[in-house]
C-alpha cells in the first residue's frame, strides 16, 4: 500500500530503491563471505537461490514488478555475486547436480522453475564465460558417463542459456550432443 502511494512522487520511488538496494547487497554479502558456503558450492549456490527467489518475490508483491525496482534489485545481486571469484563455477557446479540427481521425480513444470532460477542467477554473473567453461566440462561427463538424468531438462538448460549467451557460444555446446 505504501509503494501505491509513493509512485505516484517519482522521487520518492528513488529513495526506497536507495534503501532496498544496501539491504539486498548486505545479505547477499553475508552469503559470498561466508567461509563455510564458500567450501559448499550446492549449499552456496543454494543460498543465492533462496536469496534471489525472496528478493524476486518482493519485487512482484511489494513493488508491482516497477522496472525501476527490478533493475536496483539486479545491479544489487551483480555487485555481490560479482565479489567472489567462485560464484560463476559454484553455480556450474550447482546445475550439474540439479541436471544430474537433484531434478529426478520433479515434474516438468517444477524443472523449467529450477533450471529458470539457475539461469536468473547466470544473468547477474560478469564471470559467464567462466561458468560456460564450467558448465561444458560438466556437461561433457554428464554425456560421456552416461549420466544425463533427462535429455528434455539438459535441452531446456542449453535453450534457456541460448536466449542470455547467444546462439553462437551455445552451438559449440549443443554440438556435443551430436557428436555422441
Amino acid at each position: 500500500m505504501m509503494y501505491q502511494c509513493f509512485r505516484r512522487d517519482e522521487d520518492s520511488l528513488k529513495h526506497i530503491i536507495n534503501k532496498m538496494n544496501p539491504y539486498i547487497q548486505k545479505r547477499g554479502e553475508k552469503i559470498v563471505q561466508d567461509e563455510a558456503l564458500l567450501t559448499s558450492p550446492v549449499e552456496f549456490s543454494k543460498k543465492l537461490l533462496e536469496l534471489k527467489a525472496e528478493m524476486d518475490h518482493m519485487v512482484q508483491q511489494s513493488f508491482d514488478n516497477d522496472m525501476k525496482f527490478q533493475k536496483g534489485r539486479d545491479s544489487s545481486f551483480m555487485a555481490f555475486m560479482n565479489e567472489c571469484s567462485q560464484t560463476p563455477s559454484h553455480i556450474a557446479y550447482y546445475a550439474d547436480k540439479e541436471l544430474k540427481a537433484g531434478l529426478k521425480g520433479a515434474a516438468e513444470e517444477e524443472v523449467d522453475a529450477r533450471l529458470s532460477a539457475i539461469v536468473r542467477l547466470f544473468c547477474c554473473l560478469h564471470g559467464r564465460d567462466i561458468f560456460i567453461k564450467a558448465y561444458t566440462k560438466f556437461l561433457a561427463s554428464r554425456l560421456l558417463n552416461k549420466t544425463l538424468l533427462s535429455q528434455e531438462a539438459e535441452e531446456k538448460m542449453l535453450e534457456k542459456l541460448k536466449v542470455e549467451c547467444g546462439v553462437n557460444t551455445m552451438n559449440k555446446i549443443t554440438k556435443m550432443f551430436s557428436d555422441m
